[in-house]
Formats: C-alpha cells, structure tokens, sequence
C-alpha cells in the first residue's frame, strides 16, 4: 500500500481525534475496535493500527522467528568485522 493522508484531525480538549471516514472505510474501522496508538521514538509521531492486525502481525512474525534470528546474528556479526 502506497502512503496516503487522509486529512487532518483536530484534537478535542478531552484528547478525542475523529478519525476521517475515508480512513475508517479503507481500514475496517468500525465502533468498538480496539485500536494500539504508538510511536517510534520521541517526536516520531504516532501510528495507529487495530489490535487484532498487529496480533496476526505478530503471530506471522514468531512463525519465521528462528529464521529472523539467524539474520539478526549475521548482521551483528557483520558490525563486529566492520569494527576491526
């Protein structure tokens, strides 16, 4: 998916955001959906995603766990070389 806006959001005084109808269409979002709002660091902005997207997220990536970790230890390898 390419990245898209999808408007601008005001934020109430009581910390509400309406989240703009194209976007809830797009992504599913109905009433009563639990959504996780994070960020990736300070200042980095937030992401919203529905919290049974990111356990199917999560779910898919513990399937290839050892297969990432194999990688991650290549990688780290590689900076070590890289320091000599």
């Amino acid at each position: 998916m390419k990245r898209k806006i999808f408007g601008i959001a005001t934020l109430s005084e009581r910390g509400q955001i309406v989240i703009p109808q194209e976007a809830r269409e797009e992504f599913n979002l109905k009433p009563g959906d639990k959504l996780i709002i994070m960020s990736f660091g300070p200042k980095a902005g937030l992401m919203i995603i529905k919290a049974e997207e990111l356990l199917e997220i999560f779910s898919e990536i513990s399937k290839d766990l050892s297969e990432i970790e194999k990688f991650i230890s290549i990688l780290k390898e590689g900076k070590k070389d890289e320091g000599d």
